[in-house]
């Protein structure tokens, strides 16, 4: 659940909101005819549900959808009980507000219909892109940690979710997957940035020789704040433009 609750909270603002009704409802179709599982929060649960969007009919300004699964998320829609449904379209994670409406009966399965959406959330391909930073950039990235010495190292790449750091290992206690980092702070283009985050991946030491070695760090960014994201997602594209213009200069 924490982790549907953490990309609604990304996903369901208006930076991602698609609000042309053609739009959506071309988006709608796509995750009905891709067959995509939909992930459903339902008020009052702390637990995540399941379901599959079966139809979309928008002239009847309605959706149709299996019931949840586990069947005890049914119980948690009374009629007109909201509900969040996130699923993926075209690979990219898309999700909106609804309501249900009604139960009944689709080709012989118990089925909800509820209410067409208002509008769609959909996030941006290139918020996943990453891209190879420049060194002037970004400056020495700062790895707080909770009763261990501070780390420092490189950003190597950079995306709107996370970023690889090249650092040498700690001396005091190891660095493992999934450790919390109350602090990543560092500098991208003369701007002070900073988030928590949890450490996705250590890479083995190329050198079994040397304690020191560098390494390489994958994080993920936690519960990022609007300017931080904004900031990073901003220099992203740009650079993802600037690789692209340099690799097309390479064949003129």
């Amino acid at each position: 659940m924490a982790m549907t609750s953490e990309l609604a909270a990304r996903l369901f603002r208006d930076d991602y909101r698609v609000a042309s009704a053609n739009k959506v409802e071309h988006m709608l179709r796509r995750i009905a005819e891709q067959r995509e599982p939909l992930r459903v929060i339902a008020p009052g649960s702390s637990e995540e549900f399941t379901s599959m969007l079966l139809h979309v009919d928008r002239a009847a300004n309605s959706l149709v959808i299996d019931e949840l699964n586990p069947d005890r998320g049914n119980a948690l829609l009374e009629s007109g009980a909201p509900l969040h449904a996130l699923g993926r379209c075209d690979g990219v994670w898309a999700g909106f507000a609804s309501r249900k409406l009604e139960s009944l009966q689709w080709e012989g399965y118990g089925a909800l219909r509820i209410a067409y959406p208002d509008a769609l959330h959909h996030l941006q391909r290139r918020s996943f892109f990453r891209v190879l930073v420049s060194a002037s950039d970004v400056g020495e990235v700062e790895l707080q940690r909770r009763g261990a010495r501070p780390l420092f190292g490189q950003c190597h790449d950079l995306s709107a979710t996370g970023m690889r750091v090249q650092f040498r290992a700690p001396t005091d206690y190891t660095l493992s997957e999934g450790e919390l980092l109350p602090v990543v702070r560092f500098r991208l283009t003369g701007f002070e940035l900073t988030a928590e985050a949890q450490v996705r991946f250590v890479s083995a030491a190329r050198s079994s020789r040397l304690r020191d070695a560098p390494r390489t760090l994958g994080l993920r960014f936690l519960n990022m704040h609007a300017a931080f994201e904004q900031r990073i997602l901003a220099y992203v594209q740009r650079r993802d433009r600037e690789l692209l213009r340099d690799s097309g200069r390479m064949f003129e």
